[in-house]
């Protein structure tokens, strides 16, 4: 793996967190539909459901 590579992956990786991030402040808002927040927030819908079932109580 060329640095550049490196770069470009740690990039990306830092690109989904922060996607993850303002998913995870939507669903705590709680006023948008899943769907609104994977769409607003770049994920799938299969990974804006999953952070929902995270921040439910157990």
């Amino acid at each position: 793996m060329t640095l550049q590579m490196n770069y470009q992956e740690k990039y990306e990786q830092g690109i989904e967190q922060g996607n993850k991030q303002s998913a995870l402040r939507m669903i705590e808002a709680g006023k948008l539909s899943p769907e609104e927040i994977a769409l607003y927030s770049d994920l799938t819908l299969e990974q804006a459901l999953e952070l929902e079932k995270e921040l439910q109580p157990l």
